[in-house]
């Protein structure tokens, strides 16, 4: 994520949180989960800097919304990235609609209590197999709208032009300038 967010945002010296950061995402949504982390990383960071944090998610039509909220624990508690993509596929089985979307909220902490928020959004498809090496969490079963390759085929430049987070990422940047400025 951290090599997204330097790519999308030249210029600005983006840091990871610290080994081991890793704050209970208690939340119901993903706006929750990410105002949680940022708000626990705002304690530890210098009190002049930018803090954000994101939560993603993937959105299955057929399946009511899921696994949502829960997309990074949708096999389980220790899952793997592979667990959950097979998860998917299987409930997914003999299912027509394979709609879906990729949702990326990021919350923004300035000095100041200033609270910036942005989100994205990349529709697509659910593949009926895993295809792909690039990419992380659901990127091998997802087909973006007007592409025919999942996410996990494409460049990390090409993904970022159309995702969930490039999204989030580009309007957050549009409001960063006046809130750090």
């Amino acid at each position: 994520k951290v090599a997204e967010f330097e790519e999308l945002w030249s210029g600005v010296r983006v840091e990871r949180a610290p080994d081991g950061f890793d704050p209970e995402e208690t939340g119901a949504t993903l706006f929750q989960n990410a105002w949680i982390k940022a708000a626990a990383l705002r304690h530890e960071a210098d009190p002049a800097s930018l803090v954000v944090a994101d939560d993603s998610g993937l959105v299955v039509n057929a399946l009511g919304g899921r696994p949502g909220v829960f997309s990074a624990r949708y096999a389980g508690e220790d899952a793997t990235y592979e667990d959950n993509c097979r998860r998917l596929l299987q409930e997914l089985e003999g299912v027509d609609d394979r709609r879906a979307a990729f949702v990326c909220v990021l919350v923004a902490l300035a000095p100041g209590d200033v609270m910036l928020v942005a989100s994205g959004c990349c529709p697509g498809d659910i593949a009926p197999a895993m295809r792909g090496g690039r990419g992380f969490g659901y990127d091998p079963v997802f087909v973006p709208d007007g592409e025919r390759r999942s996410m996990a085929e494409m460049s990390r430049q090409e993904k970022a032009a159309i995702s969930h987070r490039g999204r989030a990422a580009q309007r957050m940047w549009a409001l960063m300038g006046p809130a750090t400025g």
